[in-house]
C-alpha cells in the first residue's frame, strides 16, 4: 500500500499579532507545523508568571501575551525579537514624534534583520512550503526556493503600488499611468519584491487580488482566503453585559485618515449632537491629536484610547452600530470582529470585509461624509432593525468565518499547491482564478467598472499569451 508522506510548513509571521498566527495553529493541529517564526514571543515559564501576574494590568501587555498559543509547542517557535524591536521603535518615531523618514528607516531594517535572520529556520528545515509574510521574507525566500520548498507569500493588503494614492483620493484606484510612475519606501518596496518573487500568493479578500491584478500579478498566482475571527476573540466575547442605547456608535482601529476617521467626524457633525455618542478605541499619533483634538474633547465623544482585545469585544458588545469608513485595507478584522458581537457595520467596499449592504449593515463609498451621514441616520431611525441584523450577524461570521474554517481553507490549498490529488478546497476558497465581478458591493464601490474592467482586461490579455 502506498504510503503518503505528510506535508510540512514554515509559517513566517512577521512581527505583532499577523493572523499567520492562527496559520501556525491550525497547521500544528493538523501535525502540518515545522517551525513557526515571528517576532517578538512569550514563551517558557517566565512569561507564563508574567501573563498570570501582569497580563491583565496593562492592554499593551494583554495584546503582548494575546499572541501565544498552546496549540503551538514553543520548541517550535522561532522568535526574532531584535526586528520587532526596530520596526516597533520606528512605530513610535513615527506615532508620537512625527519623524517619518526615521520610521520608515527602522522598518526597513527591521524587514531585512528579520528576513536574514528567518534564514536560520529555513536553512535547518526540510518543510515542503514557506508560508511568509509579504515583507518579511527577503533572502529567505530565496534560500527557500534553493532547497525545493513553494514559496507562499500571504499579502494583507491592497498593492504597495495603489496603497498611498488610495489613502490621499478618497479610496481610489490609480489609473496604469500613476501606478507606474509610483515611488515605494523601502518598506513598501520589500513588500512588492516578496510579493514578485514567491511562487504563489494569498490574499486575504477579492479586493487585494483586484489591486494585485491591476499591478499585472498573474491571475494564476493569487488565491483568496479571508482569515475571519481567531478563537481567543471568540472566546473573549462576553455572554451577558448591559448594551448602550440606540443611538450608541463605536470606531475601534487606528484615528487616521486611512481608516476615515476624517469622514466619521464630518458626517457626525451633520448630524445633531443630542442623537449620538460616539466611543473611539484606538491610537491617536500627534499629527492626528491635531487634526482632532477639538472632536476628540467634545461631550458626546468617549475616547478610551488603545484597549485590550477583550475590553474591544466589551465595548463592541455593548454598542449596536459599529462604523468603520476606511479608505485602504485587506481585510479589516475589526469589522469581522464587530460582526461576531453582533454590531451593525457601517463600512466601505475597501475594508475588505464580506459585509453586504442591506444584509449586515450598510456599504457606503469611501471618501464620502454624506453618504456616511445617510447610512447613521438611517441605522439610528430604525433600531429595531440594528438589532435584527446584529443577531443575524453573530450567528453569520461565527458559522463561516471562525478560525477552524480557516484552517480547513488553508489546509486545502497547500495541498492543492503540493498538487496532492484528493485536495477538495472548502466554501469560500478561490485559488487562482477572478470571478467577473469580484466583489459583491453596492452601486457605490470607489474602485468602480474602471478598477474591474482593467482586472478583467489583464486576465484576458494573460489567456491569449496561453
Amino acid at each position: 500500500m502506498l504510503e503518503i508522506r505528510m506535508f510540512k510548513v514554515i509559517v513566517s509571521n512577521g512581527v505583532f499579532r499577523f493572523h499567520l498566527v492562527a496559520a501556525a495553529m491550525e497547521a500544528a493541529r493538523r501535525g502540518a507545523l515545522d517551525i513557526f517564526v515571528t517576532g517578538a514571543y512569550p514563551k517558557g515559564r517566565f512569561a507564563r508568571y508574567w501573563l498570570a501576574n501582569f497580563g491583565k494590568k496593562s492592554a499593551r501587555l494583554a495584546r503582548f501575551f494575546d499572541r501565544a498559543s498552546e496549540s503551538v509547542p514553543d520548541e517550535r517557535v522561532v522568535s526574532i525579537w531584535s526586528a520587532e524591536l526596530l520596526i516597533q521603535a520606528g512605530v513610535i518615531f513615527g506615532r508620537i514624534f512625527g519623524l517619518h523618514e526615521v520610521n520608515e528607516r527602522l522598518q526597513g531594517a527591521g524587514l531585512q534583520i528579520y528576513g536574514r535572520l528567518a534564514c536560520c529556520a529555513v536553512e535547518r528545515s526540510n518543510a515542503d512550503i514557506y508560508h511568509f509574510r509579504a515583507g518579511y521574507g527577503g533572502r529567505s525566500v530565496a534560500l527557500a526556493k534553493a532547497k525545493g520548498m513553494l514559496c507562499l507569500c500571504d499579502h494583507s493588503v491592497v498593492s504597495p503600488l495603489v496603497f498611498d494614492f488610495m489613502v490621499e483620493n478618497g479610496g481610489k484606484l490609480p489609473d496604469r499611468e500613476t501606478m507606474a510612475a509610483t515611488k515605494l519606501s523601502p518598506m513598501w518596496k520589500r513588500v512588492l519584491a516578496d510579493i514578485e518573487a514567491a511562487d504563489h500568493i494569498l490574499a486575504n479578500s477579492e479586493l487585494v487580488r483586484t489591486t494585485l491584478i491591476c499591478h499585472r500579478i498573474p491571475r494564476r498566482k493569487i488565491s483568496v482566503i479571508y482569515q475571519g475571527l481567531d478563537e481567543k476573540f471568540i472566546a473573549g466575547i462576553p455572554r451577558e453585559i448591559s448594551r448602550n442605547g440606540p443611538g450608541h456608535l463605536l470606531f475601534a482601529g487606528e484615528v487616521s485618515r486611512r481608516k476615515g476617521f476624517d469622514v466619521i467626524i464630518q458626517a457626525l457633525e451633520k448630524i445633531p449632537s443630542s442623537e449620538w455618542v460616539l466611543t473611539v478605541a484606538g491610537n491617536v499619533n500627534e499629527k492626528a491629536t491635531q487634526d482632532y483634538s477639538a472632536f476628540l474633547r467634545r461631550e458626546n465623544v468617549r475616547h478610551a484610547g488603545f484597549v485590550s482585545r477583550e475590553a474591544l469585544a466589551e465595548l463592541m458588545v455593548a454598542t449596536p452600530i459599529f462604523l468603520f469608513p476606511s479608505l485602504a485595507e485587506g481585510s479589516a478584522r475589526v469589522v469581522f470582529e464587530a460582526l461576531a458581537c453582533g454590531c451593525y457595520v457601517i463600512t466601505t467596499p475597501n475594508a475588505g470585509s464580506v459585509v453586504e449592504d442591506g444584509r449586515h449593515g450598510s456599504l457606503v463609498k469611501p471618501g464620502d461624509p454624506h453618504a456616511l451621514q445617510a447610512a447613521i441616520l438611517a441605522a439610528l431611525a430604525n433600531p429595531s432593525r440594528v438589532q435584527e441584523v446584529g443577531a443575524s450577524n453573530r450567528s453569520f461570521v461565527r458559522t463561516h468565518y471562525g478560525q477552524s474554517s480557516y484552517g480547513d481553507q488553508l489546509d486545502a490549498l497547500y495541498k492543492r499547491l503540493l498538487g496532492h490529488a484528493d485536495a477538495v478546497l472548502p466554501h469560500g476558497a478561490r485559488v487562482g482564478a477572478v470571478s467577473a465581478r469580484p466583489l459583491a458591493l453596492s452601486d457605490h464601490d470607489p474602485l468602480g467598472p474602471e478598477a474591474f474592467s482593467t482586472a478583467a482586461s489583464l486576465d484576458t490579455h494573460e489567456k491569449e499569451q496561453g
